[in-house]
C-alpha cells in the first residue's frame, strides 16, 4: 500500500514534481570549446516514493568528444582518448536525450549551469535548438540556505552523509547524488537507493592500444 491519497501524502510530496530528472555530464575540460565525454541521468517517479521500492529509470551513455581531454579532466572521469576515439559522437544519440529531457517536470543538476550548458553547446553544434526545461541548480539552492564553506558537490554530500563508491566522476553517480541532494534540501526523508553503477550502456570496447604515444585522432 503506497498511500498516495491526498488524505495520506506527506507534505514534502506535494511540492515535488512528478517526473523528476537529475543529470550530469563529465568533460573533456572547462572551456566553451571543450565537449561532453559521458552523460548520466536518473529519472524519478515521485509518487513512487512512498512504496517500499522508489521508480528510478538510469541512463548512462558514453560519447567520442572529438578531441582529447585535459590532463586534469581524464584524471576526474578515468577515460582515456584511446577508449573515447572509438565511441559514437553525442549527436547521434540527442533524439534520446531531447526526449528524455522533455519529458520531464523539472530537471536538477549540481552546478545546473555547466551541465546545461554543455549539453545547449552539443545540440548547438548539431544545428539543432536547445530543449525547453525547468531547471534547478542544487547548488544554488545549499548557497542559498547560508551554508558556510564550499558547495561543491563532494562538499555537500559530505554534508548529507553521501559518497562516492570509486575515484572518478561518473556521470550516472553524480547524478545520482544530485538527486539525494535535491530531495534532501526539499526536506523528503526518503533515501533512494544508489543504482547499479555499471558502465555506460552503449561503451564500445576498443581496440588493443598501440604501444608508446597514441597516434593522432583522424581529421575531420
Amino acid at each position: 500500500m503506497t498511500g498516495q491519497g491526498s488524505d495520506t501524502a506527506p507534505d514534502w510530496l506535494g511540492w515535488l514534481p512528478r517526473r523528476l530528472l537529475a543529470l550530469d555530464v563529465e568533460t573533456t575540460g572547462l572551456d566553451a570549446g571543450d565537449r561532453i565525454v559521458s552523460f548520466g541521468a536518473v529519472l524519478l517517479d515521485t509518487a513512487s516514493l512512498l512504496d517500499s521500492r522508489p521508480l528510478l529509470t538510469c541512463h548512462h551513455l558514453i560519447f567520442d568528444p572529438q578531441r582529447a581531454s585535459h590532463p586534469r579532466a581524464e584524471a576526474v572521469h578515468g577515460f582515456d582518448d584511446w577508449l573515447l576515439r572509438h565511441q559514437e559522437p553525442a549527436a547521434r544519440h540527442l533524439d534520446a536525450l531531447a526526449s528524455l529531457i522533455g519529458a520531464a517536470d523539472l530537471v536538477v543538476a549540481h552546478n545546473a549551469d555547466f551541465d546545461l550548458g554543455f549539453l545547449r553547446r552539443e545540440f548547438a553544434a548539431a544545428g539543432r535548438p536547445a530543449v525547453a526545461m525547468r531547471s534547478y541548480c542544487t547548488m544554488e539552492a545549499y548557497r542559498r540556505r547560508g551554508e558556510t564553506g564550499s558547495a561543491s558537490l563532494d562538499a555537500v554530500c559530505r554534508r548529507v552523509r553521501l559518497r562516492r563508491e570509486g575515484e572518478h566522476h561518473g556521470a550516472l553517480e553524480d547524478a545520482w547524488l544530485a538527486l539525494r541532494v535535491y530531495l534532501w534540501l526539499q526536506g523528503c526523508p526518503v533515501r533512494v537507493a544508489r543504482p547499479d553503477l555499471g558502465p555506460p550502456t552503449n561503451l564500445r570496447p576498443p581496440p588493443p592500444r598501440p604501444d608508446g604515444k597514441l597516434p593522432p585522432r583522424p581529421s575531420g
